[in-house]
């Protein structure tokens, strides 16, 4: 089964209506047909909480729910050990990105497929052409 890699920026358009919240759908719907799986870190799910909490409009029980919908998804969680560490330091370094950036892509990377993003001005435009990454605003992939 195909796989991808997705960073919080994906994740968290699933439970707000932001510029290609419509693709970000899609690719969680195609995940939970079965027709391909997504892979996550554990950081991920603080991430995406994170960044809910702050949301004006997400209250304490939507953020409850969103927790509880994201664990739901039974996401391919890709442990965040030794190797995958070094590789995201590796990555960081080479593009001038964030650890928690640079993560999801060392784990497409070790699964051999891409990482999706939604951040196109400091994620994809310094990883594009170099590392495994897709922008989100481009899905489907061809």
């Amino acid at each position: 089964m195909e796989r991808l890699a997705i960073d919080s920026s994906v994740a968290v358009k699933w439970f707000s209506q932001e510029d290609d919240t419509d693709k970000a759908v899609q690719i969680r719907d195609a995940h939970v047909r079965g027709d391909f799986e997504l892979i996550a870190t554990p950081l991920l799910y603080c991430e995406v909480t994170n960044a809910l909490r702050f949301k004006p409009d997400f209250g304490a029980e939507m953020l409850r729910r969103a927790v509880e919908a994201l664990f739901k998804l039974h996401m391919v969680v890709e442990e965040i050990d030794e190797s995958i560490l070094k590789r995201s330091a590796e990555i960081a370094f080479d593009s001038d990105i964030t650890i928690y950036d640079a993560l999801p892509v060392a784990v497409a990377e070790k699964n051999s497929t891409v990482c999706v993003t939604a951040d196109e001005r400091t994620q994809y435009n310094r990883l594009k052409g170099k590392y495994p990454v897709r922008l989100l605003r481009d899905f489907p992939f061809e």
